[in-house]
């Protein structure tokens, strides 16, 4: 399959070198060079988001003809210390042609990286593009786990849980 992942921080190459593991071709975009989002998306049978969920607005206006008929999975943290970011809603009103699924962000850029971690996943996609993000999730070694369509703010909140998880417990 051929993917665009938008975002080379370390989520964006962890993801990009798990799925390039497992035979995708996959095509990294970012702000520079200036046309290498372009490049990306030009191809893609499915893009990836893993900027900051901040620049995800500006992205979509830019890029959103590029996007149509893609689907388009969200891996971007709704709450990324800016606070509430963007919105499924959002995303379907700058980026209408496109098909929306979020995955990736329920976990930590070590999850994808850490081949043979096995975790789970949790994601929400249509059922239509299942089998997509499915074989995508399970070629990054982990465990895909839907939780429906149209379940992204029940997905935001398990990032959360997971963050809280996280962090050290005082003694």
């Amino acid at each position: 399959m051929d993917v665009a992942v938008i975002g080379t921080g370390t989520a964006g190459r962890a993801l990009g070198e798990a799925l390039t593991v497992a035979g995708h071709l996959v095509r990294y975009g970012s702000r520079t060079p200036e046309d290498a989002i372009k490049i990306a998306l030009d191809g893609a049978d499915a893009v990836i988001l893993a900027i900051p969920g901040a620049a995800v607005a500006d992205f979509l206006r830019e890029h959103a003809p590029a996007l149509d008929a893609k689907i388009v999975i969200d891996g971007t943290n709704k709450h990324d210390g800016d606070g509430p970011t963007h919105s499924a809603a959002e995303f379907a009103i700058l980026a209408p042609g496109a098909r929306y699924a979020r995955a990736f962000n329920a976990l930590a850029w070590r999850s994808f990286a850490d081949r043979g971690a096995h975790a789970d996943l949790f994601y929400s996609a249509e059922e239509a593009d299942r089998p997509t993000v499915e074989r995508l999730i399970r070629d990054c070694d982990l465990t895909p786990v839907p939780l429906g369509p149209a379940q992204y703010d029940l997905l935001d909140r398990l990032l959360e849980l997971w963050s809280t998880l996280e962090k050290p417990v005082d003694s």
